[in-house]
């Protein structure tokens, strides 16, 4: 889901080049720019930011410091993965609580943008809900992984979940390549 989720992300962000290529080539050469832009930009950069949420978050591609807390001993480690695991929990579930109110809320109210266009705000707000929502599935996901192993006695050099991840990427490029490899 979070594959797609990235891969959606990056057709949007072509998509609002080409829209900016347009609009921009239009005012230049026609003296005419395309109709709500605005709108449809503002709308696109919403999804195009939070999409890779949680694909950033499975492998590892945010910013991440761990100089203080590698200096700590095993046990306060473990401890430490327990106390993030359950604010991530938290502040996960009333993050999304409140993001889904809000976007239930403009979708009752009919809510729209102030421009030309005046598009629907909630298909922007559901993204964000849903973005969020994987991404604090796969943060506490991680944490409770940690989490185990510290408990099993295992000092996690490379998280499980990415190491996971790395499984099924190259199981799945190993097949699609002995696949066309077969194919003629």
């Amino acid at each position: 889901m979070s594959t797609v989720f990235n891969l959606s992300a990056g057709l949007l962000l072509l998509a609002l080049m080409t829209l900016t290529v347009v609009d921009v080539a239009g005012r230049s050469m026609f003296g005419r720019s395309v109709l709500g832009t605005v709108d449809i930009s503002t709308l696109l950069l919403v999804a195009i930011a939070f999409l890779g949420l949680a694909s950033a978050e499975i492998d590892g591609r945010h910013v991440s410091v761990t100089l203080l807390e590698a200096r700590f001993g095993f046990r306060t480690r473990m401890v430490l993965s327990g106390v993030r695991a359950v604010l991530l929990l938290g502040i996960g579930a009333l993050l999304v609580w409140g993001l889904g109110d809000v976007m239930l809320g403009a979708l009752e109210r009919g809510e729209t943008t102030n421009d030309i266009l005046r598009l629907a705000t909630w298909p922007a707000k559901l993204v964000l809900f849903v973005s969020f929502l994987l991404f604090f599935v796969m943060a506490v996901w991680k944490e409770v992984l940690e989490f185990r192993a510290f408990r099993a006695g295992e000092v996690p050099e490379t998280n499980e979940v990415e190491a996971a991840v790395e499984q099924a990427y190259s199981a799945t490029h190993t097949t699609h390549e002995r696949d066309s490899e077969v194919a003629p």
